[in-house]
């Protein structure tokens, strides 16, 4: 009986603490980098051209964001940065970037401000060829924890019901005890 109302008391605090985490860890933004290498396939005569997409997690209106992005050749990049909101870009919204590299430039790097609080989704264009991006700003490294919220308040109730089944169990074992002492007598 004290195992079942232990496990009760586990799973309870386990979705406190689960909640918690999901609601309070994903507000703290730290300086972040974000770095990809790409295209995502490899380009050949088939496949000349490939567009890569990012989802970055919420960063906040004001905050500064650095874009570097370097091609292996001249040439046949172009890049956009746009607010989204769950992974859809936010219809009539500015960009944070949009730009396609010239036929001579090999290099980007800007310097700009968030515009909006949002999440932002990247896309890079790449016309046969390979390239490294960096950014870098400020957003919640512990963002993807906000989906285990449902699993915390799924596990509160299930860990006190538990405790509650536990006490009913532990009563009705005690009534049994006391009949059973009073037949005996």
């Amino acid at each position: 009986m004290q195992r079942l109302k232990t496990f009760g008391f586990l799973i309870a605090i386990s979705g406190i603490v689960i909640i918690f985490m999901s609601t309070i860890l994903p507000t703290v933004k730290l300086p972040q980098t974000f770095l990809k290498k790409g295209p995502s396939i490899k380009l050949d005569e088939n496949t000349t051209y490939w567009i890569d997409t990012w989802i970055l997690p919420p960063i906040t209106e004001g905050t500064p964001f650095s874009v570097n992005l370097e091609g292996s050749h001249p040439g046949g990049l172009g890049i956009a940065i746009l607010p989204s909101r769950y992974g859809e870009v936010i219809a009539g919204s500015s960009p944070l970037l949009s730009y396609v590299f010239t036929p001579i430039q090999q290099r980007l790097s800007i310097n700009t401000i968030a515009p909006m609080s949002s999440e932002y989704t990247v896309f890079i264009g790449s016309v046969m060829n390979n390239f490294t991006l960096t950014i870098n700003s400020n957003w919640s490294s512990f963002y993807v924890l906000r989906v285990y919220l449902y699993v915390g308040l799924g596990a509160l109730p299930v860990g006190l019901l538990i405790i509650y089944y536990s006490k009913i169990k532990e009563s009705r074992e005690n009534v049994i005890r006391e009949a059973l002492k009073a037949d005996s007598r």
